[in-house]
């Protein structure tokens, strides 16, 4: 399974982005075998402390997970024999925690009290994977700052050269950082505008204080990740709830592009510059995972 990550197709949007607007393409993640783009960095975070010596065969995997780095982590480990245990909360899709179980992976699931995903509640769920880390053969992931999550998607952007060409914009939602910066630091420095993304109630990467939860899952841990390249953002977005649900569905009703939230708060934001950007240029963005994730929460209920 592990070898089929990565080489995904890229879509050129062909109804949302009108005649005088700049193309907008998505790479499409949902194509990875657990339907994430986060297959990508689990392979990569597994196998290089695997190689470093700092993973041992029948070791556990460690972290914290919005759903499906978590999911991604225990496909990996399920293939390789290692052990997966993985702290999340009640915000999070029942989709995405019950994948990673179905890999055998331990899940302990904090309440969120309602309040959606809060600067709080990832505080709480890092205090339990603290404890976790004291258990003997327990080798903490840490994918906020494994820089092997962020070398992990120089491979996206050379997919997207390839399929492409070089992009005049690259859009992507910032979780831990890793896609965004990783594929900006192939593009960066060769012209391409790079506009990491982040819900608006929760704009750290902007230097603003966090003013409440959030719906836009994967996105937004209220601190600004260890291995993020700041240094490469030619400007912030941020994007909110309502925004980013209106898009994901209109990416499903108008293009069938099946993907969650933080797809749509991505196509928001591409749109918002290919319109400035005007036509002959192109803006490339990230559908993070399958729709099929977010059956069963409020994104497609309505």
């Amino acid at each position: 399974m592990v070898g089929a990550i990565g080489n995904t197709p890229l879509l050129r949007l062909q109804h949302l982005a009108g005649s005088g607007m700049a193309e907008v393409w998505v790479k499409w993640e949902g194509a990875n075998p657990t339907g994430s783009m986060k297959d990508r960095m689990a392979l990569a975070m597994v196998e290089g402390a695997l190689s470093r010596g700092e993973l041992k065969s029948g070791s556990t995997v460690l972290d914290y997970t919005g759903g499906s780095t978590g999911s991604s982590v225990a496909m990996v480990c399920a293939a390789k024999g290692l052990g997966a245990h993985f702290v999340s909360n009640d915000a999070i899709d029942i989709t995405k925690l019950n994948t990673i179980r179905a890999f055998g992976a331990q899940l302990d699931v904090l309440p969120s009290g309602g309040g959606g995903i809060t600067c709080e509640l990832i505080a709480t769920c890092f205090e339990r994977v603290d404890e976790l880390r004291e258990r003997e053969g327990y080798w903490y992931c840490d994918q906020f700052n494994n820089t092997d999550n962020r070398t992990a998607y120089h491979q996206m952007a050379n997919e997207i050269e390839a399929q492409l060409g070089l992009p005049d914009a690259f859009v992507a939602g910032v979780g831990t950082g890793g896609c965004f910066s990783g594929v900006a630091e192939r593009f960066a420095s060769r012209g391409v505008l790079c506009c990491p993304v982040e819900p608006e109630n929760s704009q750290p990467l902007a230097g603003k204080i966090p003013t409440g939860g959030h719906r836009l899952e994967g996105m937004g841990a209220g601190f600004v990740p260890g291995i993020f390249r700041g240094d490469l953002a030619s400007e912030i977005h941020a994007v909110s709830d309502e925004d980013a649900f209106k898009t994901a569905r209109n990416l499903a009703r108008k293009e069938g592009i099946f993907g969650g939230t933080s797809a749509g708060a991505n196509v928001f934001v591409a749109l918002k510059l290919a319109g400035r950007l005007g036509p002959g240029k192109r803006v490339v963005t990230v559908i993070c995972d399958s729709g099929l994730k977010y059956l069963a929460g409020q994104l497609y209920a309505d």
